[in-house]
């Protein structure tokens, strides 16, 4: 993992907001794709889009960078 800015979480899109919160939720993204009425590829993209802004390249450190920046539950508090 590369060392990031703790102090500033990166800025993540509404959509994307939702989709981390449901993930570390541990839904699948099938799941999520259901929840949110759009499409599994579409779901991907937006986990592939967190995964790089966070700069991890696992579920796992998707998880703990995502607690890092967001706490848990947290992710709700950065809506802009």
């Amino acid at each position: 993992m590369a060392p990031e800015n703790r102090e500033t979480p990166p800025r993540l899109s509404p959509s994307e907001r939702k989709v981390l919160a449901l993930i570390l939720q541990g839904k699948s993204l099938k799941v999520i794709a259901v929840e949110l009425k759009i499409n599994a590829k579409t779901v991907s993209t937006y986990k592939s889009r967190i995964m790089a802004k966070l700069h991890v390249e696992s579920n796992v450190e998707l998880v703990i960078q995502a607690m890092l920046h967001f706490g848990m539950g947290g992710i709700y508090l950065h809506d802009k």
